[in-house]
């Protein structure tokens, strides 16, 4: 088992024509594989209501792994 960091993002136009991204969630999880953090994250926030556009799927080193927000998949 890993440590995966899920990460939601919704990207914003500005008025300048510049694009931006901005997080809406953030979880930490225990799985097997990427993908199953990703399943596992979408089941504990639910991302069709929140128009998210972009997913972040990002392993996290065994030196970094902190308590808050840790689910196991």
């Amino acid at each position: 088992m890993s440590k995966f960091r899920v990460s939601f993002y919704k990207t914003r136009r500005h008025a300048s024509g510049h694009s931006s991204k901005h997080l809406l969630r953030q979880l930490d999880l225990t799985s097997d594989s990427p993908s199953g953090a990703l399943v596992a994250a979408e089941r504990l926030f639910d991302p069709r209501g929140s128009e998210i556009d972009c997913v972040e799927v990002v392993n996290i080193p065994p030196a970094s792994h902190s308590v808050a927000n840790t689910v196991s998949a």
